[in-house]
């Protein structure tokens, strides 16, 4: 993993580069990347410093063109926009119309990507085809795909309704949790619980903010609770930042806290801001299906078939056991055996005709 340091000096040596659409040379980069400026430091040493930076960037892909100056030496340097950026993406009906681009230069030169309805509803039936294969890693990716098309496309899942990112009621809000996060800056806000469906003051250290299940979520610790939550951008309201002592942070994120690998991890039933459930379930088979179901539970001492889930929503987690018809039972607590079998009974008597 690159020192932030570097990834500092990395991103600063990308924006330097994108700004252009012409070469430059190492002396006008230094004056946009304040590492290559250290005046402690001579030409040399820095110079060296880039070429190891540029050379790194280039082995993780980064298309950085070295370009001949007047007298043929290789000493200007640009980035090939055509390489680094995706396609923009549009629908064949859409085609005549021009992409909404970013200003800037190199972005006008990008490549469209038009699709075909047909072609969209081809691809999303593949991709829940290989969701149900039975390997959880290829499922997760073959979704993450749809949710990464469905950011400018109307692709349709086998459901019928479009994958699409959520509209953010309170589009400031993401910035300025953001800027807390970044600050380490506590945040107070009113928010309407998914669990009890009422309203509540929250105040929060915000350790980071996470797109998952195609929302956005504040993750954090609940100061009242004492405890780490999870809470859906979109329901927060009367947002405050603690602007006491702007400079100085406070909390500290724990050492043992990855964004990343939380938003991985979660499942639909464990995102919300109630107290986790702990439910044994017992899969009746080891199959296709139950298979990788089993693996997004913890393993339970002296039963094999049995995994336990930690669950803050529990009618989703129903939902979720119902669709494996039988090959999936609760072994506790009781009152999630007793909502599945309610699920199951309110489901029969919806569909009388294949009962």
């Amino acid at each position: 993993m690159p020192s932030a340091n570097k990834l500092q000096r990395w991103t600063d040596l990308l924006a330097a580069l994108l700004r252009r659409s012409a070469a430059v040379d190492f002396d006008a980069l230094r004056r946009e990347v304040p590492a290559y400026a250290d005046a402690s430091r001579s030409r040399d040493a820095l110079m060296r410093m880039f070429e190891r930076d540029k050379d790194e960037l280039r082995s993780l892909g980064v298309p950085i063109e070295s370009v001949k100056d007047e007298e043929g030496n290789l000493s200007r340097y640009r980035l090939g926009s055509r390489q680094f950026y995706l396609p923009y993406l549009q629908l064949v009906a859409d085609a005549g119309r021009p992409p909404r681009r970013p200003r800037g230069p190199g972005y006008q030169s990008l490549s469209v990507l038009a699709f075909e309805p047909e072609e969209l509803d081809a691809i999303a039936r593949a991709a829940h085809r290989v969701a149900k294969l039975g390997d959880a890693a290829l499922a997760h990716e073959a979704m993450t795909a749809l949710r990464k098309l469905g950011h400018d496309l109307p692709v349709p899942p086998v459901g019928g309704e479009l994958v699409q990112l959520e509209q953010v009621a309170d589009a400031d809000a993401l910035d300025r949790i953001a800027d807390a996060v970044r600050r380490r800056k506590r945040i107070r806000f009113t928010y309407r619980s998914m669990h009890r469906d009422e309203e509540s003051d929250r105040e929060v250290e915000p350790y980071g903010l996470a797109f998952i299940t195609g929302h956005w979520y504040l993750v954090g610790r609940d100061t009242d609770a004492d405890a780490r939550r999870q809470f859906r951008v979109s329901r927060i309201g009367d947002l405050e930042v603690n602007n006491t002592k702007a400079q100085t942070m406070d909390f500290s994120v724990p050492g043992d806290f990855e964004l990343g690998a939380h938003a991985r991890s979660r499942q639909a039933w464990e995102l919300g801001d109630a107290e986790p459930e702990d439910v044994i379930v017992r899969f009746r088979i080891e199959s296709g299906v139950t298979k990788p179901a089993m693996q997004l539970g913890e393993a339970v001492a002296g039963d094999a078939a049995a995994r336990r889930f930690r669950v803050r929503r529990p009618d989703t987690f129903a939902l979720w056991l119902l669709g494996f018809a039988g090959d999936a039972s609760v072994v506790s607590p009781t009152t999630m055996s007793t909502r599945l079998l309610e699920l199951a009974q309110a489901t029969r008597a919806r569909y009388p005709e294949v009962a």
